[in-house]
């Protein structure tokens, strides 16, 4: 089963926020935090890198101090990585984390932090 919809199969917002644990537990820190762009307007420390591929896609790599935010960086990358800015246009953050019943649980900093992310990859065109 996928992340996304490991997440529309949880039946409250206690197994969600157990599989966003989880998932923040999967990424570790980079090594070079310096060749990663500190992402403003946040609560807590968050970077964020994006690497245009040969194929046009884009690969999205975060970071952030915070499990919670880093299970939410497992979930965007889950679903960005590997698409094109142009099928990436119409895509968008808030609505992706309204659609799995996150968004309505997350501070406004922490959906702040996520909407840069959202702006630095459609910047990307």
């Amino acid at each position: 089963m996928d992340i996304k919809q490991s997440l529309l199969n949880a039946q409250n917002w206690e197994d969600k926020y157990r599989l966003l644990i989880q998932l923040g537990k999967t990424l570790t820190k980079p090594e070079n935090l310096q060749d990663y762009a500190s992402i403003p307007g946040c609560e807590v420390n968050l970077w964020a890198k994006i690497t245009q591929n040969s194929d046009r896609t884009l690969t999205l790599s975060a970071y952030s101090e915070a499990r919670i935010m880093n299970g939410l960086l497992a979930i965007l990358m889950n679903e960005v990585n590997g698409k094109t800015v142009k099928q990436l246009h119409d895509f968008h953050f808030s609505d992706f984390f309204h659609e799995l019943g996150i968004a309505q649980r997350l501070s406004s900093t922490r959906l702040n932090g996520l909407q840069q992310i959202e702006t630095l990859l459609k910047e990307r065109e």
